[in-house]
């Protein structure tokens, strides 16, 4: 957005922020919309949306120091499905929400209201933080698995604890039972088994303290789940080239997502490691990749001359110009920041739905599995196929040898009472 265009808009708000609380904020946030990438018809409509929001709040007698996540839920929940305001308004909730929800950053960046409250008692919000400080630096658990052992942790905290004070010695065993099977209810068993992977962290991080936790432990339900009775999903070769055509590398964004592709195709990645990569990771000299796995361990992986190629042509000719180190960036706004866990996701999955494959590939982790079973069947033995997909325990790549068909074929046998 041209200096020109950014002056003409917040302009053009001016007026419509004249006589409110908000007045003298269309210059700030103009520009705030504008570093980020966002189009000129979007930063209009976000003026409006907010400007919208500034006119009900001087009716409402709502200073600017009372801003926040309550009056705003008041404003989209009651004000816009009855508004008579004037035509020109935003009314659209997605958009005044989104527009709204920028409003909030900008005014706390500048410290011009109070910082966000938490919405749990501050014991339970105390607890979580503790809790999750447990995970990260004394277990070195990486942040996803910590944020969805957190995030249960807290719910079972907020069923049990409603007054905000925590008392584990007051829980019974039927207390975490009962938990269990209303929270995990009509969850599959590899969910329901992480779900009690979180309470049993918990209540040892409690037992650390003192507390008598071996009964609540006891109490979480075992769930079955045999890990080698099937085989691990992948894509045939056929339908893995028609994927790898499906991207329109003319683009920035098709260089991206190709790039992120050839990452999970060649070098058998997982989502969070590829959000995770850093310019700084690439080693051109030696042809290696630094990669950041699970429980904060560090591997080095030689490049393929495939992928590193794709992440060439994605350098020079499709990533932004940003001070930001992370390898692969958002193309929409917000603009100069990481491409996040949900942008990989993405990328991957839109392709394979322009390539007809969706059917069989339902995320990027299938790929992983694919480069297994391609490396299976050409010969390479599990300790070199678990090395490339650092796996702590070889029985983890045992799964792998299901899948070479042609040797189990050879060790089969008969079936009883087939002629042979």
């Amino acid at each position: 957005m041209t200096e020109l265009t950014r002056w003409r808009l917040a302009r053009a708000s001016r007026d419509g922020f004249s006589g409110t609380e908000l007045d003298g904020n269309a210059n700030p946030y103009v520009g705030y919309l504008s570093e980020r990438g966002y189009a000129p018809l979007t930063v209009k409509a976000y003026l409006e949306s907010v400007a919208h929001f500034a006119h009900w709040c001087a009716r409402q007698r709502i200073g600017l120091t009372e801003i926040n996540e309550d009056v705003i839920e008041r404003f989209l929940n009651r004000h816009l499905p009855l508004c008579r305001c004037a035509r020109r308004c935003q009314r659209a909730r997605s958009t005044v929400g989104a527009a709204l929800g920028h409003l909030l950053h900008l005014l706390r960046t500048e410290r011009r209201i109070a910082p966000q409250r938490p919405p749990h008692p501050a014991a339970i919000a105390e607890e979580a933080l503790r809790f999750e400080h447990y995970l990260t630096q004394v277990l070195g658990l990486r942040p996803a698995t910590c944020r969805a052992r957190v995030k249960l942790v807290r719910a079972f905290l907020l069923d049990r604890f409603t007054t905000g004070r925590i008392r584990i010695r007051a829980l019974e065993a039927t207390d975490v039972t009962r938990f269990m099977r209303k929270y995990t209810r009509g969850w599959k068993a590899s969910s329901q088994r992480d779900a009690g992977n979180s309470l049993r962290s918990y209540f040892r991080f409690k037992a650390l303290h003192g507390e008598r936790t071996a009964i609540l432990i006891a109490a979480i339900p075992t769930v079955a789940q045999w890990r080698l009775a099937r085989l691990p999903k992948g894509i045939p070769a056929e339908q893995l080239t028609r994927l790898l055509q499906a991207f329109d590398r003319g683009t920035t964004t098709g260089k991206r997502d190709y790039a992120i592709t050839r990452c999970f195709v060649d070098l058998g990645l997982r989502t969070t490691e590829v959000a995770q990569l850093r310019l700084d990771d690439l080693d051109w000299r030696q042809g290696c990749v630094r990669i950041r796995g699970k429980g904060r361990r560090v591997d080095v992986l030689p490049l393929p001359w495939a992928t590193g190629r794709a992440i060439v042509d994605y350098l020079r000719y499709g990533r932004p110009s940003t001070s930001s180190r992370a390898l692969f960036l958002r193309h929409r706004p917000p603009l100069n920041t990481p491409a996040t866990p949900c942008v990989i996701r993405a990328a991957v999955r839109y392709a394979a739905a322009r390539s007809g494959v969706e059917g069989c590939l339902h995320g990027p982790q299938v790929l992983r599995h694919t480069l297994a079973q391609r490396l299976v069947q050409s010969g390479t033995t599990l300790k070199q196929i678990a090395d490339l997909l650092r796996h702590r325990s070889l029985d983890t790549t045992t799964i792998y040898a299901k899948v070479d068909l042609p040797a189990l074929n050879q060790v089969a046998l008969p079936w009883p009472g087939r002629q042979s």
